[in-house]
């Protein structure tokens, strides 16, 4: 782990993950499946959280129909009601992370570009980009289903350091999923991992250093807000 803040001079773009990084959402997505459950009274599977994993939407909603729905859902079916449920959420209950919308302004005045990279799909996304008026801090916007591959592996990193013009020692991850944080660093992106207190970083903490990657960790961007050489 670093340990001094990042100098804002080393670096030529950023990337953020959104959920559980630029918005306070992952309380809705633990909750999501559980409540989908729930509404068709089914018990809800003990290692559910490590069955869906690192899934997006879309194989989520394909494990859900094709193990557990006693209604014969299609995946489509049940995509649509969880992709809505979440929709609905994103613009009325789930709010930025604190700090966040004036670090996205610091970044602006910089002239550091910056793009989102998320395992949510395209129309959330937009939905959170419209809600609260953040659309134009980032470039572009990357989901690993459209990528095709999830955050296990480098792929949407990499394809955002490429349209940047960047590469991965330059280009700085922002993100809360320690698998996420671990493929990046290792692919040599140095990282900001926004702490979630219910995690525990020690295997992290362990790749870092024995990789001497640059990671720094942050509980809100209000730390960032004090830096003077962005």
């Amino acid at each position: 782990m670093a340990n001094s803040w990042p100098n804002w001079r080393n670096f030529d773009a950023v990337i953020f993950d959104m959920d559980g990084t630029l918005v306070d959402s992952m309380h809705y997505w633990h909750t999501l499946p559980e409540d989908w459950f729930l509404r068709r009274d089914l018990t809800v599977p003990p290692d559910l959280d490590v069955q869906l994993g690192m899934v997006d939407l879309w194989q989520a909603s394909e494990l859900l129909a094709e193990q557990y729905s006693p209604l014969s859902e299609t995946a489509e079916q049940v995509y649509a009601e969880l992709g809505d449920t979440m929709t609905r959420h994103y613009a009325e209950d789930i709010p930025l992370m604190p700090h966040a919308r004036e670090f996205l302004q610091q970044l602006s005045c910089a002239h550091i570009p910056a793009c989102i990279a998320t395992m949510t799909d395209r129309p959330q996304v937009q939905t959170v980009l419209e809600t609260h008026g953040i659309g134009g801090f980032f470039q572009f916007i990357l989901t690993t289903p459209e990528v095709g591959h999830g955050k296990d592996r480098p792929e949407i990193f990499l394809e955002a350091a490429r349209r940047f013009g960047s590469v991965p020692a330059r280009t700085l991850v922002f993100e809360d999923s320690r698998t996420a944080l671990a493929t990046a660093i290792t692919a040599g992106f140095p990282a900001v991992c926004m702490r979630n207190p219910a995690y525990d970083y020690t295997e992290l903490d362990a790749l870092a250093s024995r990789i001497n990657a640059k990671m720094w960790y942050l509980d809100d961007f209000s730390p960032l807000l004090r830096i003077d050489k962005i």
